[in-house]
């Protein structure tokens, strides 16, 4: 085999371990959300003092100052019922206030005077869809959206699937995400506020799968500096709890391609106070046009909470799992620490587990202030056993972090939120990879880490209608190599923001940030069996900066109707100090042996555009639009940068569409979902200009179709019939470099599936 098509090889095998074990480097954030609003008389305007504020189904209470101003901080993510309560006045409630983590949510109350000898009245407030303390661009998918969207069985129950529908994310041809034109090795992935990733590629260690989801926060830009370590977007998948997921449920599904799994899961309170939600996920099936033919994912997870005191709540979170993804090649030969053996005809397979376990004690001070403490543990491993004459590569690699995250939120006032906090992570990383072909090309990259950071934050209600954010993070990450000497990297992250409310169903928003992420520690530093294979590859380098983005984005959105909301957003990020390669010897600027260094630049700019509907007269449904342009000077890390000029990046789609509809009328539920990309990059070998060419558009449609049973020969629960891509189009989604299609959209799938709730 020619050497220059095993480089080739082991360059793409790399660049697809980073997508295929995940994306972006860890970010912290707190656990909880505040409520917090006005109470008035609903005639005369006049502020009204010592109203009870209560959140029905919890113990959260509080009462109204002289301003008529209240505070609830430190409320777990959900629906609640808020009810103000005073003597003279009739009960005044608000239905159905949605709390996110990290969100100040308003409602306000206006009560009215209550009428003498007559039967109370309660009047019951509609919540708003636009939040004008929101400063930072955010979206929110639910569980229940999710079964709107149920596709094609590689993205069913996973990230990827939910995030793809709202703006700012474009899917690449793995079917992996990239925000406002980043990487995909640049975005954090954080479950219930806990970082999930490994320091070895930048990549998250789970197997993607939405398993416990309650909602699902899509952050595309002005993040707080809480969120740190990341320069293109954050996800973050709030765990359902036994409030939100009360009784039993099992889901059993059947397809087309080999499909098949079961998802059991169970929730509830228990009359010592103890709320707990536990879950698993068993999913088996062939894969069409895509680099793997099969997959396997087992997943389970558990959230446990307990109040242990009448102002502390402890919660424990676990999780854990393992995903097999067989290719379409076999292999004879195996590698291990005892060196080549001899194996059956077996499969080239990559695997990967993981398993989490993390404690968090949130602990009210008063109904303003509360801290929280969360130790963690997270271990992932993955491993590709590919020694077959088509891959003929091998690794094994591993990352065992501890980690200890804390903050403290205070409401000082209606004028400030104060929060501050940092975090420790301590990471063990090991990373093993050999190429036969290569004959003692060997080597392995141990750098462990340990990273620190403290950030303050300060949202500020400068006017009733004018709020601003300011808030600055420091970040610190020290290398510790095996062979080099030791070095640490650090960064200060400035972060503004600001929204202001023309009226009560219309806003504006402002941020400003600069946002950086250190690189992976397998390009800080390599060590080969053979020390000879540093005069030929290289690519190790003990010394390198944090990647950065500096970002703008200002956004419009209005309520236009009682159950419709539009917001526009358009966006510009810059990066640089961007990771790629460059060669050692100056007459061949492409030529071996190659180190990594910070010298890539790059600009992405666009605009986000979405309607929601929540449901009413039995519809609902949202639109989501971007228009976006992705330019850097190269597209991935193992490439070299040779010229100033910007060209367009793999993942550069200039329109891509996505729309839900949801009808519900008696037992029946319909759901279409389209999507459309207008194309993606790709170029040839005999092209001066990379990616100067693009692939023609796609449309895809899915249909969920589900019917409560209620009766008959089956037992009670809901039946599906899920079809993905109804209209079996084979669009090409890329081109290879002589022009051959090497990625289409799936196939037709369908999927029937029976859920029994208990």
């Amino acid at each position: 085999m020619r050497k220059s098509r095993i480089l080739r090889i082991i360059v793409s095998l790399a660049f697809a371990l980073q997508m295929m074990v995940g994306v972006g480097m860890p970010v912290y954030s707190g656990t909880t959300g505040i409520i917090s609003g006005t109470v008035t008389d609903s005639e005369t305007g006049e502020k009204l003092a010592g109203v009870n504020i209560i959140v029905e189904g919890t113990n959260l209470t509080t009462v109204t100052d002289s301003k008529g101003y209240y505070v609830i901080t430190n409320v777990p993510p959900g629906d609640y019922t808020v009810v103000a309560n005073l003597v003279g006045y009739s009960d005044s409630l608000a239905e159905q206030v949605s709390v996110l983590m990290d969100v100040t949510t308003t409602t306000d109350f206006a009560m009215q005077m209550a009428v003498e000898e007559e039967e109370e009245v309660v009047v019951a407030a509609k919540r708003p869809m636009i939040q004008p303390d929101v400063v930072p661009t955010m979206y929110v998918v639910n569980s229940e959206q999710e079964k709107n969207i149920l596709g094609s069985p590689s993205s069913r129950y996973q990230a990827p699937s939910i995030v793809q529908t709202q703006p700012g994310v474009v899917l690449d041809t793995g079917g992996y995400p990239h925000i406002r034109g980043g990487r995909v090795n640049q975005i954090s992935y954080m479950l219930d506020g806990i970082p999930i990733t490994e320091p070895v590629t930048n990549g998250f260690g789970t197997n993607l799968m939405t398993l416990g989801m309650d909602k699902m926060e899509v952050f595309t830009g002005g993040y707080r500096p809480e969120y740190g370590n990341a320069i293109s977007g954050v996800f973050n998948q709030v765990v359902k709890t036994g409030r939100s997921a009360p009784g039993g449920r099992l889901e059993m599904a059947g397809g087309s391609t080999a499909y098949s799994c079961v998802f059991p899961e169970m929730g509830g309170v228990t009359n010592s106070g103890l709320e707990y939600y536990v879950g698993a996920y068993l999913q088996r099936s062939d894969i069409e046009d895509m680099d793997y033919v099969n997959a396997d994912n087992m997943d389970a997870i558990g959230k446990f909470s307990y109040p242990v005191s009448d102002k502390g709540v402890l919660t424990f979170l676990t999780a854990a799992g393992k995903g097999e993804y067989a290719y379409g090649s076999t292999h004879t030969q195996t590698y291990s620490p005892a060196g080549f053996s001899n194996v059956a005809v077996t499969p080239d397979l990559l695997t990967q587990s993981y398993v989490l376990n993390a404690f968090t004690y949130n602990h009210t001070i008063n109904s303003a202030s509360f801290f929280t403490v969360r130790p963690y543990y997270f271990k992932n491993q993955w491993k590709l056993d590919a020694l077959s004459d088509d891959v003929g590569y091998w690794w094994d690699a591993a990352s065992a972090t501890t980690g200890l995250l804390f903050d403290y939120t205070n409401q000082v006032n209606d004028k400030h939120l104060i929060k501050f906090g940092g975090q420790w992570m301590k990471s063990n990383n090991r990373y093993w990879a050999i190429v036969p072909a290569y004959g003692d090309y060997e080597y392995t990259a141990d750098t462990d880490t340990t990273q620190t950071a403290l950030f303050i934050q300060d949202q500020m209600k400068v006017t009733p209608k004018l709020s601003v954010e300011a808030g600055l993070r420091y970040d610190r990450m020290k290398y510790d190599k095996v062979v080099n000497a030791d070095t640490a990297e650090s960064q200060v992250s400035p972060r503004f923001g600001m929204s202001y409310a023309l009226d009560s169903k219309t806003n504006l928003r402002a941020s400003w940030g600069r946002m950086i992420q250190f690189v992976y520690t397998q390009a800080v530093e390599r060590n080969y069996v053979n020390p000879d294979w540093n005069n030929w590859m290289g690519l190790g380098n003990a010394d390198l900066r944090p990647e950065r983005a500096t970002q703008w984005d200002v956004g419009w959105e209005r309520q236009v109707s009682k159950d419709t909301a539009v917001s526009v957003t358009p966006f510009y990020r810059k990066f640089s100090n961007m990771l790629q390669v460059r060669s050692l010897d100056p007459t061949d600027p492409e030529g071996y042996p190659q180190t990594f260094d910070n010298l890539g630049k790059g600009v992405s700019k666009g605009i986000e555009f979405l309607v929601r509907k929540r449901m009413s007269d039995n519809w609902s449904g949202w639109l989501s639009y971007t228009l976006a342009s992705a330019k850097a000077q190269a597209s991935n890390d193992r490439q070299t940068v040779t010229t100033n000029k910007m060209n367009y990046v793999d993942w550069d789609q200039r329109h891509t569409l996505v729309g839900v509809l949801n009808f519900t009328k008696g037992k029946w539920a319909y759901s279409v979902m389209g999507e459309y990309g207008s194309g993606l990059r790709y170029e040839l070998l005999s092209d001066p200009t990379p990616n100067s060419r693009k692939v023609g558009s796609h449309f895809t449609l899915n249909l969920n179709v589900s019917r409560e049973i209620t009766g008959g020969w089956l037992p009670q629960g809901t039946m599906n019939l899920s079809i993905a891509n109804v209209f079996n189009t084979h669009a090409v989604l890329d081109r290879d470099w002589n022009g051959d299609p090497s990625a289409y959209v799936p196939p037709r799938f369908v999927a029937l599936s029976f859920t029994r709730q208990f």
